[in-house]
């Protein structure tokens, strides 16, 4: 009971504060010029069962992918797109409701590495909202990650996969294919095309750039906010193919083909 009521507590915590702060300044970032979303409006913020995946320079992605549809997800009486229709209506306080009644919705589900993030002290207000992976570990552990992953999915939630399962230029040193424009993708895992085809989910293909340049990988991890990020929002699709292969094929394309797309 107790530790029910903790992890309600900092669910409410994350999604009603930290994650709104955060989304706050990552609008400010993008108001100074120092992200860029292309296609912004290729996000459906409000559509469940959503599978976003992404390459993944650097460690900044987990922290900045997460946070694109706040603050808007949090106070959706404000920014809902049904709000001007519904605000002198005695129904609004309904609709309000509905909008409530699916948390989970709020914020992806992330799948950070339970030995180098989930398990650490200063990862523990952040556990309720990510599904912990352990990448060395037995059979057991990581059919528990599935399981969580597609409760949360046909929960009516959204998870957060990087499919070249490390980041980027640690994935390409054992294979990696490139984009007709020499963009650098690491070969893609089957995980998320899996959980595409077993929950019915869409896939949301998102590529990033500059992330690496702003907290270099194996240096000292000190942000240089002089460089811009770039990110692109890709078409949301339904996997067509009837196996993982396929479906990895299918996702390994969108993301080659969104690396190349003009902004």
């Amino acid at each position: 009971m107790k530790n029910k009521l903790i992890g309600e507590i900092n669910f409410l915590v994350v999604n009603y504060l930290v994650a709104p702060t955060l989304g706050i300044l990552i609008c400010l970032l993008e108001a100074l010029g120092r992200i860029k979303f292309i296609h912004f409006k290729r996000f459906p913020i409000w559509e469940e069962k959503l599978i976003i995946v992404s390459n993944h320079p650097s460690l900044l992605e987990p922290v900045i992918l997460p946070l694109m549809g706040f603050p808007w997800m949090n106070f959706p009486w404000v920014f809902s797109p049904l709000w001007s229709r519904i605000k002198f209506s005695l129904s609004w306080f309904k609709e309000l409701q509905k909008e409530f009644s699916l948390p989970k919705k709020l914020f992806l589900a992330n799948v950070p590495d339970r030995n180098n993030f989930y398990d650490r002290l200063y990862f523990r207000l952040l556990r309720v909202v990510n599904v912990p992976v352990d990448r060395n570990g037995r059979a057991h552990g990581r059919i528990n990650t599935v399981s969580a992953l597609i409760r949360v999915l046909e929960s009516g939630g959204r998870i957060l996969i990087f499919p070249e399962g490390t980041r980027t230029f640690k994935a390409i040193k054992k294979f990696g294919v490139k984009s007709p424009n020499g963009k650098d993708l690491g070969k893609l895992k089957g995980g998320a095309a899996w959980l595409a085809l077993r929950t019915n989910a869409r896939i949301l293909p998102v590529w990033v750039e500059g992330t690496d340049k702003v907290l270099p990988n194996n240096k000292l991890p000190l942000p240089r906010l002089w460089h811009r990020i770039t990110i692109k929002i890709g078409t949301p699709f339904f996997v067509q193919g009837n196996t993982r292969q396929q479906g990895t094929l299918e996702i390994t394309q969108a993301l080659l083909e969104l690396a190349d797309e003009k902004g």
